[in-house]
């Protein structure tokens, strides 16, 4: 009886919150495993880098001298805003449902679909996947850079220059990948776990790493498994436990999961896969911006966005 009691007092504890710090790489005032506080500035250095995890399958990456703040940790409605610097947030896997709402300047954007997005000085550029305005009509694709000035603006960039972030960022994803492998292959054939994706600490790799209800790619291109059966989540350091995401739909594959994928999803099954995003070269200098464009200078229904 008391093993129940406790059993059921543990489930009361798990986390719906987004801010775990998985990351911090140089000058930081967070550290990890601490976890952000809602409305309290995250910032990076001169040669900072930290990785935020919003919900299970989406990450905030900061680069070099930036700032973002967490408007809303409820997992289910996810909200920051993009102060200072440039950020990257990958989407894995994500419900359409309970998108991420992403602020820069005087732009507002939801994340609904995997995807690599860029945010930085009142833009947002969408490296993979799909990016919706505030209001959900219209809906941006990859190569597009928006921006809001009396209407949403958007302009076609030229090819991406790869900056230190976007390195740190696929770094990032191959090693959680490889933190997914390591700890679902020694969890295969459990009996004691649920449906629902959820983040679990990897002991070997000393971090969190994604486990989705069934299998899923990166929008970089690598593998994350799922377990079949799960009914529990993960136990952080301090005893607490991260949390669960909103309802979500899964597709599967079996490739291994450090090798990038060269083209769309081969995978079935609703959400998840993307095709993947250019392997940035891990000499890629610091700090470089987009190739210059024209922007799109129109008031009516901005060049390159769908409206759905």
């Amino acid at each position: 009886m008391l093993v129940l009691i406790a059993a059921l007092l543990m489930q009361d504890v798990v986390s719906v919150k987004a801010g775990l710090v998985n990351h911090v790489q140089g000058r930081a005032n967070i550290a990890e495993m601490d976890t952000a506080r809602v409305d309290r500035p995250i910032r990076t250095g001169n040669d900072g880098y930290v990785e935020i995890l919003l919900r299970p399958g989406s990450f905030l990456r900061l680069g070099e001298n930036s700032e973002a703040v967490i408007d809303d940790a409820d997992i289910a409605k996810v909200k920051l805003t993009v102060t200072e610097g440039p950020a990257v947030i990958e989407v894995v896997e994500i419900s359409s449902d309970f998108p991420i709402t992403v602020t820069t300047g005087n732009l507002t954007t939801k994340i609904s679909s995997s995807g690599i997005f860029r945010f930085e000085d009142g833009t947002a550029t969408v490296l993979e996947g799909k990016l919706k305005t505030a209001d959900a009509r219209l809906t941006y694709e990859k190569g597009w850079q928006l921006f809001f000035k009396d209407n949403y603006r958007a302009r076609k960039v030229g090819k991406i220059q790869v900056s230190s972030l976007d390195v740190y960022s696929q770094s990032r994803s191959e090693q959680i990948a490889r933190a997914n492998y390591s700890l679902a292959t020694s969890m295969s054939g459990s009996s004691s776990y649920g449906v629902n994706d959820l983040w679990l600490f990897s002991p070997n790799f000393g971090m969190y790493t994604f486990i989705p209800h069934g299998g899923f790619r990166s929008p970089y291109g690598y593998q994350y498994y799922g377990l079949s059966q799960r009914n529990v989540v993960g136990r952080s350091r301090d005893n607490s436990y991260v949390g669960v995401s909103p309802g979500t739909s899964g597709n599967s594959g079996t490739s291994n999961p450090t090798t990038p994928r060269d083209n769309g999803n081969s995978n079935s099954g609703g959400g998840g896969g993307t095709a993947s995003a250019p392997a940035p070269a891990a000499n890629t200098p610091s700090g470089e911006r987009s190739t210059p464009a024209t922007y799109v200078e129109s008031k009516s229904t901005p060049v390159g966005a769908t409206v759905p």
